[in-house]
């Protein structure tokens, strides 16, 4: 395998896009030290250059999973759009979709490996996630009107959101599947805000 020369913070970014894409495609298993060298084409030594183990570079993709939703969410001016919650909900749903579909795929990675995470990542991931989820209660408590000041009913909340959010991505990428990406988010945005019994979706 022939490996060109860059800088070492190219290849560490490299290695990161390449966990994340195989943990986010095959799980948290299949994402081996040889199994990422290999799709990105480095020797499988390369990679201990940057990190001493498969744990510590997963911990790097949750890192960046959280900062990239974070700078996604931060974009948001919650302030701004207080006085319309249905566009402040839409704003935010928006920027999860930007970081879920970010093109190094951290997010994506960590969602789609959080349950198979050894413990300890596990634990890490679950404190990583803390301040992005009370940034979504920030949110809640304006467009619930004050009703999720009680933080755990807002995480179940934010949780619930995020699994339809995170599997709207990958509706979108059905056979036959109609709904153009805005035309989704907005059906979302009515069911959360007005409930499923008063949404009349037009489908094309």
């Amino acid at each position: 395998m022939i490996e060109t020369s860059e800088p070492a913070a190219g290849t560490r970014q490299r290695i990161l896009a390449g966990a994340a894409a195989l943990f986010s495609e095959h799980g948290y298993a299949h994402g081996s030290i040889r199994n990422i060298a290999t799709a990105i084409g480095i020797r499988g030594p390369s990679v201990y250059h940057h990190f001493r183990s498969k744990e510590e570079m997963a911990a790097a993709v949750l890192r960046e999973g959280v900062a990239v939703a974070l700078r996604e969410l931060g974009r948001v001016d919650i302030a701004a759009l207080a006085g319309d919650p249905h566009a402040l909900l839409d704003a935010a749903i928006e920027a999860h979709l930007r970081a879920y579909r970010d093109e190094g795929k951290a997010l994506m990675a960590l969602v789609r490996t959080y349950r198979q995470l050894p413990p300890m990542l596990f634990a890490l991931a679950h404190r990583e996630l803390r301040p992005y989820l009370d940034r979504w209660g920030e949110v809640l408590r304006v467009v619930g009107h004050r009703r999720f000041a009680d933080r755990d009913a807002a995480d179940a909340v934010c949780l619930f959101l995020f699994g339809t959010m995170n599997a709207m991505v990958d509706w979108q990428e059905r056979p036959g599947f109609a709904l153009e990406p805005a035309a989704l988010r907005a059906l979302f945005v009515d069911v959360v805000m007005h409930g499923v019994g008063s949404v009349n979706p037009v489908i094309p």
